[in-house]
């Protein structure tokens, strides 16, 4: 017996220098560059929401939930304590499953930059609403809209990519690129070119198969969780698969030596293991007992997971809403854009979808000001405003308040203006539901802060009969209005708009165009918001092989590049192209940190020629050109019902960045 005990001590210290090792990850830090989200949250898994759900509902508005007959997905309470609200699938999905309708994308531009004009920005204390909520600009190919494609841009993904959670041991969705749309408008002639972002459809896809019930969940990555210390014992990725291994090393060590002694000896071993006071992430990924140790060995850790995660459709449309009651499509009005229209037929009264918000104080976060844009010396010039982020347009205010209300339920922003067709309206939701609290309506605004989402729930309502297909409709209010007319009345072209190309367009109608060198371009030159970008790494390819692919994914940035000579290969039409590569500010200084970037002559390396075939190339809008950037677009955000809003909040005024 004595031999035994001392091979369990033996084995034992091996096994606990596994687990040593598998809590390697927990002083690990880096900046998060995923979708943020509230660290005060408290259970780990966090989303882009802050909600809190400690209500109760009551009876108190006078509509009927929506039924869900036919809805495939809900926004609804999430199934990790303290996390808001959720994803979840009414319906077995298989991989590559379309989840729902897809979101908006807005683009918010340089914010840090535009808020350190004013002296009393703090960038690392500053109470920033829109971190919780965003994507890095990459991760939606928004990154060429800015001079610094690797930090000057967030995409916010109003819709499923901000309510969705984070479980990193039960991935299950993912994002894809959004569509691209300007809506047929032409700076030449429409006044509603660049009113709305053109970024659209950004859909979310199962990645695996997915059990009716199941709440959804995205890749953060695990910088989120390593860069905030409220999340030390969270697990992060790659702790799950290290928690199979580590199971299976300690069935090998009992079936091999042990399985004469009793189960609830191993049972014992097994608890003293886990109780061990080392808590780590990796820790927390174990199984807490011999039940669940078992069903990891059988079928992984997902399945002691998933049960704990899962809510019945009774439940989804008891306390939830309906999420794909609304599609994305070709506005019937003239002016607008995209618009939203109802998936299947609505009844008066009837609870179509519900959406958080999350609010800002006043409208300075939406501010740009005039500026070096593209290579900053210092912050803007706060006395003057050239632009307005196209958030605002998505947002809502009240004349008698500073603050703005801005919503992420899925498919809302799409919803149009349109007095005279109004069939969709908005009001609170019931005390309790969604994570609403009535009582946020009666406490002074600066109770909500800093909390960005501070339980309030917009349910958006059929104010008639609706049939499937048919566009919805709001009445954004008479102050909308009035801008609105006041804007078509006054709007007039510049003077050169009538020969405006997007490069973009140029790209969808030249998909293989012969592109011209430096010298041909000086006879005949591309329009001056062109710029070409090359990849600078594109790994090995033979330039004479048609099958060889170069790929550019949502994150490539490529480098600044100008064409110097033009080479035809054996196949007809077909070229490779030297190019010489331009400085590029965030490159040189990330290679200046690593001590990198000049040759033994003090050259920057990088900047040499190069040649490459066409597939590295590609033509792009120069920063801050594209139809988003026009002075002369349409800002003005939807007016919330003198009805709905709180007296509480009213006489309320605050400037500047909190």
């Amino acid at each position: 017996m004595i031999g035994k005990m001392g091979w369990i001590a033996t084995n034992g210290v091996l096994l606990l220098a596994y687990i040593l090792k598998g809590s390697r990850a927990d002083v690990d830090s880096s900046k998060m560059n995923r979708c943020n989200a509230d660290e005060t949250q408290g259970a780990g898994y966090q989303q882009c929401s802050s909600d809190n759900l400690d209500t109760q509902a009551n009876n108190a508005n006078d509509t009927v939930a929506s039924s869900g007959d036919g809805c495939k997905v809900y926004l609804a309470p999430s199934s990790i304590p303290g996390a808001g609200i959720g994803v979840f699938t009414a319906v077995d999905l298989k991989e590559g499953d379309i989840v729902g309708y897809g979101d908006v994308i807005i683009p918010i531009i340089d914010f840090l930059y535009h808020m350190s004009a004013d002296y009393r920005f703090d960038p690392d204390h500053h109470f920033d609403p829109t971190a919780n909520y965003v994507w890095d600009g990459r991760e939606m190919g928004l990154q060429y809209e800015t001079a610094f494609v690797n930090q000057g841009i967030s995409s916010l993904a109003p819709g499923f990519n901000c309510a969705v959670n984070c479980h990193l041991g039960l991935l299950n969705v993912d994002k894809l690129e959004p569509h691209y749309f300007s809506g047929g408008l032409h700076r030449s002639k429409d006044p509603g070119v660049g009113a709305f972002s053109p970024y659209y459809n950004a859909s979310t896809v199962a990645t695996t198969s997915v059990t009716a019930g199941s709440e959804l969940f995205k890749n953060y990555g695990n910088d989120y969780f390593l860069s905030r210390a409220t999340l030390t014992f969270v697990p992060i990725w790659e702790d799950y698969p290290q928690a199979e291994e580590f199971v299976a090393l300690f069935n090998a060590m009992w079936d091999t030596n042990l399985t004469h002694l009793s189960v609830k000896l191993m049972s014992d071993f097994w608890d003293l293991i886990y109780n061990l006071p080392l808590r780590s992430r990796f820790f927390n990924a174990l199984p807490k007992n011999m039940e669940e140790l078992e069903q990891v060995s059988l079928n992984g850790v997902r399945s002691i997971l998933q049960p704990h995660f899962t809510r019945n459709t009774t439940y989804l449309k008891e306390h939830g809403r309906c999420a794909d009651n609304i599609r994305s499509g070709r506005s019937t009005l003239p002016q607008a854009g995209r618009g939203g229209f109802a998936t299947r037929p609505l009844k008066k009264g009837e609870i179509i979808t519900g959406s958080p918000l999350f609010w800002f104080p006043n409208g300075d976060y939406f501010r740009m000001y005039d500026g070096n844009w593209s290579a900053p010396t210092g912050p803007p010039n706060i006395q003057n405003q050239t632009h307005t982020q196209i958030l605002i347009n998505y947002c809502w205010k009240h004349d008698d308040a500073s603050l703005f209300l801005c919503p992420y339920g899925s498919g809302v922003q799409h919803i149009n203006h349109n007095k005279s067709l109004v069939n969709v309206r908005v009001q609170w939701a019931k005390n309790g539901e969604m994570g609403h609290r009535d009582s946020a309506l009666s406490q002074h605004p600066e109770k909500m802060f800093p909390i960005a989402s501070p339980g309030l729930v917009f349910d958006y309502v059929a104010t008639r009969d609706i049939e499937a297909g048919e566009e919805l409709f709001l009445d954004y209010g008479d102050a909308w209005e009035m801008a609105w007319q006041k804007h078509v009345e006054g709007w007039k072209p510049k003077s050169r708009a009538v020969k405006y190309q997007s490069a973009r367009q140029w790209n969808s109608e030249n998909p293989n165009a012969v592109l011209r060198t430096v010298m041909e371009q000086e006879i005949d030159p591309y329009p001056d918001n062109f710029m070409f970008r090359c990849l600078k790494e594109i790994g090995v390819y033979d330039l004479t092989d048609e099958d060889a692919k170069v790929y550019w994914d949502l994150r490539t940035v490529g480098l600044p590049c100008t064409i110097q000579e033009r080479t035809s290969t054996e196949k007809e039409g077909v070229y490779t192209y030297t190019v010489h590569f331009l400085p590029d500010s965030e490159y040189e200084s990330g290679l200046a940190e690593l001590g990198l970037g000049l040759d033994d002559n003090g050259e920057l390396w990088w900047m040499e020629t190069k040649e490459v075939p066409r597939e590295a190339i590609r033509v792009l809008d120069v920063p801050y050109t594209t139809d988003l950037f026009l002075k002369e677009a349409f800002r003005h955000p939807a007016q919330i019902p003198d009805a709905l809003f709180p007296n509480a909040w009213r006489g309320f005024q605050s400037s500047g960045v909190w």
